[in-house]
């Protein structure tokens, strides 16, 4: 019988350790880019009740309505900006701490306005709306 020799052993080892190496950032990227489908189901579902609050009471500012802030998978968060007024909101969707998508430096907060208009930042603060959301 022949087994492994110590020397196949390390070198097999190395191997997985570079492959592993290779693969989680890899990984951890996708991970994040895809749970981001979160935060837009988050955005599309409380941007809906701000519209029927709108149609029921006329105004976006009305003490009787409700957002739903946790998005489903409960990735994000969702913010009503302070400065909503009876005629415009703007929801902001961030990630939940702890958790991968804190990492995610390049989109990090989501925005969606009254009119329609959606925006993304990075953690630094710039505009990454057009890499951020789905076309």
């Amino acid at each position: 019988m022949r087994g492994l020799t110590l020397v196949e052993l390390m070198i097999t080892l190395a191997i997985v350790a570079i492959l592993g190496t290779i693969a989680y950032p890899m990984y951890t990227g996708y991970a994040q880019r895809s749970r981001r489908s979160d935060a837009w189901q988050a955005l599309s579902t409380a941007q809906a009740q701000m519209e029927q609050c709108y149609s029921q009471y006329f105004a976006y500012n009305n003490a009787a309505c409700a957002v739903t802030t946790a998005s489903p998978s409960g990735y994000y968060q969702v913010q009503i900006a302070s400065s909503t007024s009876a005629s415009a909101y703007t929801l902001t969707a961030t990630p939940t701490s702890p958790g991968l998508q804190t990492a995610d430096t390049s989109c990090s907060s989501f925005s969606v306005g009254n009119g329609g208009i959606r925006s993304a930042l990075t953690s630094q603060g710039a505009d990454s709306s057009s890499t951020c959301w789905p076309h």
